[in-house]
């Protein structure tokens, strides 16, 4: 399949999880707490998880979306919701779009780990019944274009070493999931997460982190805005991301693990030449002095041996970007189930942004193909 003459690969196309999902597939040990998406609305993501209703900002019905957003997204999606978001519906999306291959990322299993101080063992069984689920729902629709990429638990490393290792070597999955907040206080570049990272550098996959907004983990823009979700996600999404990207880097995670490549999904790209300049700024005036003595390149330069941002579908300032730092660490994505995606026309407006053919077709496949070796 080729649209207007591209092959594409969705860099982050999301599943719309059963309701049922977590009770039929999570160890009978933690049946009697499993996690569920709520189908209360017509088109509804909110998620239970240990009595907390994810994809809210405060309380159990709020937001309480308009009835004009919930017709649109109901109109959007009618038939995907009549097919309860089925494998064969996912695969007949992508043709709608004209993907060729899509990583498939979670809606509902975004929040499962979504909490400060939850039970290790609940959290990491959570992630290994979704991981399961999604197998199984990959091998129902076409496992020759969709690829799991695989939910893991940071309250405890070692079970996600374990849970890694098995989604990759025995599920085929072709990259590992994760939220780009602070867990327990704890950044990205502790030496605590250092078996994960060299685990996954040697399963020879990416980590994808992706941001949602509702959670219970602490996020840029919830705290100033904890009663409005709609501003909140003007910060969480991008903000949480650049912090992510900071830490990863500036923490050294990438020196010492150079092999190990990183995704910023879906926080869009406008910012990466601002903040890969700070940062390279910042090296260049503190590395005299003494600081950052760990690091042995310009951040920039880590960033283009190890790290992807993604585009959004109408990003018109990704011609800035490709100008000041080119096109080769560039992915995009359609965002398909959710209320901000342009589907089914995430693909022609893509296409109608002011890039080269060149560019588009390294964004459009040789990167993502490159990022997730498909």
């Amino acid at each position: 399949m080729a649209k207007n003459g591209f092959k594409i690969i969705d860099a982050e196309l999301h599943v719309m999880e059963p309701v049922d999902l977590w009770e039929k597939y999570i160890d009978l040990e933690f049946r009697d707490r499993a996690p569920r998406r709520l189908n209360e609305r017509r088109w509804d993501i909110r998620t239970v998880v240990e009595g907390d209703v994810m994809a809210s900002m405060t309380d159990y019905n709020w937001p309480a979306r308009s009835a004009e957003e919930e017709d649109t997204l109901a109109e959007r999606y009618a038939e995907e919701i009549a097919a309860n978001f089925d494998p064969a519906s996912q695969v007949k999306a992508m043709d709608r779009e004209g993907l060729d291959l899509a990583v498939l990322y979670p809606t509902s299993g975004m929040y499962i780990t979504a909490r400060n101080g939850m039970d290790p063992r609940f959290a990491e069984a959570a992630c290994r019944a979704y991981n399961n689920w999604l197998y199984d729902y990959i091998q129902a629709g076409d496992p020759s274009r969709m690829f799991g990429a695989a939910a893991l638990s940071p309250h405890d490393v070692e079970t996600a070493v374990v849970e890694a290792r098995r989604c990759v070597r025995e599920l085929g999955f072709k990259a590992v999931f994760l939220r780009p907040n602070m867990y327990n206080d704890r950044s990205w570049h502790d030496p605590h997460y250092d078996p994960l990272w060299a685990e996954v550098q040697d399963l020879d996959v990416p980590v994808g982190f992706h941001e949602t907004t509702g959670s219970r983990m602490p996020a840029a823009g919830a705290d100033r805005f904890p009663d409005d979700l709609g501003i909140a996600h003007i910060a969480t999404h991008s903000v949480e991301q650049m912090m992510c990207c900071m830490d990863i880097i500036m923490g050294g995670v990438m020196e010492r693990f150079p092999k190990l490549q990183f995704a910023f999904l879906e926080g869009q790209c406008g910012w990466l030449p601002f903040w890969l300049g700070r940062m390279d700024e910042h090296y260049e005036w503190r590395h005299p002095y003494g600081e950052m003595q760990h690091l042995k390149m310009l951040p920039s330069e880590y960033f283009n041996r190890q790290g992807y941002a993604a585009v959004e579908c109408e990003e018109v300032f990704v011609s800035h970007v490709v100008e000041a730092v080119g096109d080769e660490r560039l992915l995009t994505t359609s965002d398909y189930p959710h209320g901000d995606a342009k589907y089914p026309h995430t693909t022609e407006t893509f296409l109608e942004l002011p890039l080269s053919d060149e560019s588009k077709r390294r964004i459009l496949w040789d990167n993502p193909a490159r990022l997730y070796k498909l």
